[in-house]
């Protein structure tokens, strides 16, 4: 362990050690005054009580535990010397992961990253130049990120589909974007708890708008759900002709 992760680990303790106690007495009080039973009545809003201890429980059990392992089918993904993993993701990505609950860990995007240039659209062999251009985003949804129980909520997969559109719309590098357009088709209901890949592939980028598309999978060809959608540049940008 390096004297940074010990600092870090140190500063984290007593704010941990009063998670840990905070959890523990709201548990008791909650079995206490009966808030499980916000669970058996579906009618009823849960009590804050119950959504207070749910989270607690969700930020303290995240921090302590560790991240889960990278599925074995990203490895060849994550040595793929022509993609490199984006740092950063959006503050709506980066808040959902914070506890653990609705995604158990950060996403991780894979993308080329190197401009789309002037010559490239206008070269003959433009389109293949553009399809080459494969975008990999890998989710992780948790356990509360759900509609039906240990289903992923469709409105998480839509959220995860508009992120990966927008890396892989950023990763031309002509600007920045805005989604006018997401279609998403369910294909198969998606159980919470493994990582799963979405993969976004370019069909057309003309003036200020890029097309795309991308299916979500267990990573291993079973296919949950697709969606296309449409980005454009604000109409002061320059345009990519």
């Amino acid at each position: 362990m390096t004297d940074e992760m010990m600092i870090n680990t140190g500063a984290a303790t007593p704010w941990l050690a009063a998670a840990a106690a905070l959890t523990l007495a709201s548990l008791g009080h909650a079995w206490i005054n009966g808030a499980e039973d916000d669970d058996k009545n579906l009618t009823k809003a849960p009590s804050k009580r119950r959504i207070f201890t749910s989270k607690l429980g969700g930020l303290f059990s995240h921090h302590l535990s560790s991240r889960p392992q990278r599925p074995d089918w990203e490895v060849p993904i994550a040595e793929n010397p022509n993609l490199h993993m984006h740092p950063r993701v959006s503050r709506l990505a980066t808040s959902a992961s914070g506890d653990g609950l609705i995604l158990k860990d950060m996403p991780r995007i894979y993308a080329p990253f190197t401009k789309f240039t002037d010559e490239d659209m206008q070269a003959e062999d433009h389109d293949e130049r553009l399809a080459s251009r494969g975008v990999k985003c890998v989710w992780h949804f948790g356990k509360e990120g759900v509609g039906h129980p240990q289903t992923v909520h469709g409105g998480c997969i839509a959220m995860a589909f508009d992120e990966s559109f927008g890396h892989a719309f950023l990763s031309l590098r002509r600007g920045m974007g805005f989604t006018a357009f997401l279609n998403i088709n369910y294909r198969a209901p998606l159980p919470t708890g493994n990582a799963t890949l979405i993969e976004v592939s370019f069909d057309k980028l003309q003036g200020r708008k890029v097309s795309m598309s991308a299916r979500l999978t267990d990573g291993k060809g079973k296919v949950f759900s697709d969606a296309t959608c449409l980005f454009v540049l604000p109409k002061d940008a320059e345009p990519a002709q």
